[in-house]
């Protein structure tokens, strides 16, 4: 997947809000949801480029991402 603005902005609006639950639900601060969640999206579009969608659906590789995030943080 290309990264443009365009798709930043799609995989930022579908997938904000699920995020940023699923991080709410595993981490009780909520500021340090925010920057976890901040740091997810940063990571995508880091890595956005690498993504296989032969391997996973986008949705899965995001929350893949999430859950590692979340994983480091308590680490």
């Amino acid at each position: 997947m290309e990264l443009t603005e365009e798709n930043r902005e799609k995989l930022y609006a579908d997938f904000h809000n699920k995020v940023a639950r699923y991080v709410a639900g595993k981490v009780p601060n909520p500021h340090d949801a925010e920057d976890l969640v901040s740091c997810v999206f940063l990571k995508v579009y880091q890595k956005l480029d690498s993504f296989d969608e032969r391997k996973a659906a986008v949705s899965t590789w995001i929350y893949t991402i999430a859950q590692n995030t979340v994983i480091d943080y308590y680490r």
